[in-house]
C-alpha cells in the first residue's frame, strides 16, 4: 500500500500502488495529447491559425470570441473614402478651381503606399543616381500607379454595393440584438445570415488582397525574376485589435518579435499546448500545467458550446453530447490531476517539493501543502 500522510485539516486516505500507477499513466496520456496537439500546429503545411478555432464560436459567448479577431467580418477593410486625384507630376489635379476627387478603399491604399515606399527605400530607388536605378524607379512607379488606378476604379464601381451590404448588416445586427427569440429555426436563420454577410464581404477582401499580392509580385520581379510570385508582405487586417488598448502590450509584443495580435494568439496556443504537454509528461510543475490546460479547455467548451438546441449542432462524427463533451471529461480529469500531487509520482515535482517546494506551499497555501506526501 502507498501511504499518504496528511495534517489534521485533511481527510486521511490510502492509495494502492495500482492507483498511483494509473494516475501517472493518466497524467502522461493527457500530457502526450497536449504535446502532440501543440507540435502538430508548428507544421507549416497545416498553416495553423487560431482564427479557425475562434471564428466558428457559437452560443451566447460567440461575440466575445469574435471580438478577439481583428476585423473578423471584413467590413473595416472595405471602408471607402474620397481622395484627391494626383497627376503624373505628383500634384493634385484641379478642374474649375476645385480639386478632382475619386473614391478608394482607403485601408488597402494606405497599406499599398506603405509597402511601396518601403520597397523603394529598401532597394535604393527612392533617390536613384545611376541611369539603371532611375529606369527601375520609373518602372516601379508605373506599376504602382497602374494598380492604384485599378483599386480606385474598383472602389467607384462597387461603392453602392458595399454601402448596401453594410447597411443590411447593420439592420441585421440591430434586429438580432433586439429580438429575444432562441428557437432552433431563429438560431439557424441568424447563423446562416451572419455567415452570408461574412462570405459576401470576403468576396471583396479576397479580390483586393489578390490585387495587393499582384502588386508585390510585379514590383519584386523588377529586382529579380526569382521573386516573382512573392506575396503576403502587404498587411491590411488591423494588426493589434484589443491589444492596442492595453498599455505597453504592443511594445512588449514587438520586443519579442510578435507582429500582430493574431500572431500572438497563434503562438500562445502553439507554445502553450506544447509546454503543458511536456510539463505533464515529465511531472514538472504539474499543478500549474493542469490548470493551464483547464483554462484552454474552458475556452474550447465555450466556443463549441455542447448544449442541446444550440445551432449548429456538433457533427455526429464527433459524437453526441448533452453538456458533457469529450473536452469536459478531459477538463475534469485535469482538475483531478491538479488537486493531487501527481507530479511527484514518477515526476520532477518530487525533487521540487522536497528541495524547497514544501516550505513555499505551506506559506502560500497551507491546505495545499497537506495534500499528500508519499512516504
Amino acid at each position: 500500500m502507498n501511504n499518504i500522510s496528511v495534517n489534521s485539516k485533511c481527510t486521511p486516505f490510502r492509495l494502492c500502488y495500482c492507483a498511483v500507477v494509473l494516475v501517472v499513466l493518466l497524467r502522461i496520456a493527457i500530457g502526450w495529447h497536449y504535446f502532440y496537439e501543440g507540435i502538430h500546429k508548428f507544421d507549416p503545411i497545416e498553416e495553423f491559425s487560431a482564427e479557425g478555432f475562434l471564428g466558428v464560436a457559437k452560443g451566447p459567448t460567440a461575440d466575445f470570441y469574435y471580438a478577439m479577431l481583428p476585423d473578423f467580418d471584413g467590413f473595416a477593410r472595405l471602408e471607402i473614402a474620397d481622395v484627391d486625384v494626383l497627376g503624373d507630376d505628383g500634384k493634385t489635379v484641379q478642374k474649375g478651381g476645385k480639386k478632382v476627387q475619386t473614391k478608394t478603399f482607403i485601408v488597402y491604399e494606405k497599406a499599398w503606399q506603405s509597402y511601396f515606399d518601403n520597397f523603394m527605400q529598401t532597394h535604393g530607388l527612392d533617390q536613384p543616381e545611376a541611369a539603371e536605378s532611375k529606369k527601375l524607379a520609373k518602372e516601379a512607379q508605373a506599376i504602382f500607379n497602374r494598380y492604384l488606378a485599378s483599386l480606385r476604379e474598383g472602389a467607384v464601381n462597387t461603392a453602392g454595393e458595399i454601402k448596401a451590404l453594410r447597411e443590411s448588416r447593420q439592420r441585421f445586427d440591430e434586429t438580432k440584438n433586439s429580438i429575444r427569440n432562441d428557437t432552433a429555426s431563429e438560431q439557424k436563420r441568424r447563423w446562416d445570415a451572419a455567415g452570408k454577410y461574412r462570405s459576401e464581404a470576403k468576396t471583396y477582401t479576397k479580390l483586393l488582397t489578390n490585387m495587393g499580392n499582384g502588386l508585390q509580385s510585379d514590383l519584386n520581379r523588377l529586382i529579380t525574376p526569382e521573386l516573382a510570385g512573392s506575396q503576403g508582405a502587404i498587411t491590411t487586417v488591423p494588426e493589434w485589435g484589443q491589444l492596442a488598448s492595453i498599455p505597453g502590450a504592443v511594445t512588449l509584443m514587438k520586443m519579442i518579435g510578435i507582429r500582430s495580435q493574431m500572431e500572438a494568439m497563434d503562438k500562445a496556443v502553439m507554445y502553450g499546448l506544447t509546454a503543458i504537454g511536456i510539463c505533464m509528461m515529465i511531472g514538472f510543475c504539474n499543478r500549474l500545467a493542469c490548470l493551464g490546460g483547464v483554462i484552454f479547455l474552458i475556452n474550447v467548451v465555450l466556443t463549441t458550446f455542447p448544449v442541446p438546441g444550440v445551432h449548429p449542432a456538433l457533427p455526429s462524427a464527433v459524437g453526441n453530447f448533452m453538456f458533457v463533451s469529450k473536452d469536459v471529461v478531459e477538463m475534469i480529469a485535469m482538475l483531478f490531476l491538479a488537486s493531487i500531487p501527481a507530479g511527484r509520482w514518477a515526476g520532477l515535482d518530487y525533487y521540487l517539493y522536497h528541495f524547497g517546494g514544501k516550505k513555499i506551499m505551506k506559506k502560500i497555501c497551507p491546505l495545499c501543502a497537506c495534500s499528500s506526501e508519499t512516504e
